[in-house]
């Protein structure tokens, strides 16, 4: 599996420049003790990421999520229109 060797090098790569976390990001959206008792059945949504993750060992810490900051509104439109129009299958 391609991703987990990425991963485990940026890993590497993150210790050697002196980091002492990193951050995978994101999984599904329960209780610890739900993840762990669902994570071999589930297939849906996050759950593979969450049983990758898990793999390596990490800690679960929660965070109050992402946010989006458009600093160019019209380059952000074209791209967005854009995005819908290959959603819908229009992309050629």
């Amino acid at each position: 599996m391609p991703t987990y060797l990425l991963q485990w090098e940026a890993m590497r790569w993150a210790a050697k420049a002196g980091c002492t976390e990193y951050d995978l990001w994101g999984v599904p959206d329960h209780a610890e003790d739900f993840l762990e008792k669902n994570f071999s059945e589930r297939s849906d949504g996050l759950w593979g990421v969450y049983r990758f993750k898990r793999g390596f060992g990490g800690q679960l810490k929660r965070s109050a999520g992402v946010f989006e900051q458009i600093l160019q509104p019209g380059f952000y439109r074209i791209y967005d229109a854009a995005r819908k129009m290959r959603k819908q299958g229009f992309s050629g």
